[in-house]
């Protein structure tokens, strides 16, 4: 390539970075604009969370002393963790893009305030919170989000922003949502193996032998109690009593309306389980078959009557909803008790 040949292609390239970025929001500007200041450098000092949306619906999360660093949910629940570490990661990590386009903000801030969530967020134990999002919209290439900034003493922004993550390509408002039972933990049996004292398992409308694991009163190895079954091989129940110190449902939403539900805890249980612990506390569950939603066949070829997928589970007074992957190793402990 010659000398001149050279020059011309880095003029151009030059002329090219200086359109470019003349075209882009003046970075600096943005962050001198305090009302770009979305994001919380520590999020160590976030102690409460309030989101609400559009229709009324309120979710109030509430740092704790929770040994497995759960937060409260609505003063009387426990939140999911996985829900409340990417809300933290979500406050450190966002940014924004760019100010929303002049002739689309009247059509942004409209949809904001239809359908948009707000999001109050308290630093240090604080009764005011330190920031307040205001979540609209994604974007229409579902890249960025709609936002507005309100912090104290200098009120609401007038000027709503598109905001993004590094590293991740998507919108952000799904992350906010209000429904207690989307937000409410999902662990039903959760422990280290020392507290638990009994767990027992009674198949209702399936194949099995009901029976109760614990320990020889020397402490030294598990047995079957309450049944005639085989007892199986030591390394067989120890499995057993492990799964039991991390045991989750899939959602409280079990997708059925208050007489349905009704209905489904007034009849009869296809498993009942019951996990004792050292402390005094008993915890038990009945899982219920669940219909299917399309025609499903088992592995010799039979159609099924339930659903392979999921189960109904009762716990206390409530329905929820679980996965057979979760709960099939656990039950195929009983159901291999008559072979």
């Amino acid at each position: 390539m010659t000398r001149s040949r050279i020059t011309l292609f880095a003029v151009l390239l030059l002329a090219g970075i200086a359109i470019y970025l003349g075209s882009r929001p003046e970075a600096g500007a943005l962050e001198a604009d305090q009302s770009t200041h979305f994001a919380i450098s520590d999020t160590s000092a976030v102690t409460r969370i309030r989101i609400a949306d559009a229709q009324g619906q309120v979710a109030v999360l509430e740092r704790s002393n929770h040994p497995l660093g759960l937060w409260t949910l609505n003063g009387s629940r426990l939140a999911r963790k996985d829900a409340t570490d990417l809300l933290l990661k979500t406050f450190k990590r966002v940014s924004v893009r760019q100010p929303v386009q002049p002739k689309a903000k009247e059509g942004v801030l409209k949809m904001m305030a239809a359908s948009g969530k707000r999001v109050d967020i308290h630093l240090d134990g604080a009764e005011t919170p330190t920031k307040t999002w205001f979540i609209g919209t994604p974007t229409q290439s579902h890249t960025g989000t709609h936002m507005l900034l309100e912090l104290p003493g200098k009120g609401r922004s007038s000027e709503p922003y598109i905001t993004h993550m590094e590293g991740f390509t998507g919108f952000l408002s799904t992350r906010f949502f209000t429904s207690e039972n989307e937000w409410r933990y999902t662990g039903i049996y959760e422990s280290n193996p020392e507290s638990i004292q009994s767990i027992s398992g009674t198949p209702l409308d399936d194949r099995g032998a009901a029976a109760s694991l614990s320990w020889t009163e020397d402490g030294l190895t598990l047995t079957l109690v309450e049944t005639t079954a085989r007892v199986p091989a030591q390394s067989t129940m120890q499995d057993q009593w492990l799964r039991f110190c991390d045991v989750h449902i899939e959602t409280w939403d079990s997708h059925l309306s208050p007489s349905q539900e009704d209905s489904l805890k007034a009849s009869p249980a296809a498993w009942s389980l019951e996990v004792r612990y050292k402390n005094g506390r008993t915890v038990p569950l009945d899982l219920h078959w669940k219909d299917p939603i399309i025609e499903e066949y088992d592995l010799d070829g039979q159609r099924m009557t339930h659903d392979g997928s999921r189960m109904y589970a009762v716990v206390g007074e409530e329905v929820a909803l679980v996965q057979t992957f979760v709960f099939n190793p656990i039950l195929n402990f009983w159901r291999n008790l008559d072979s």
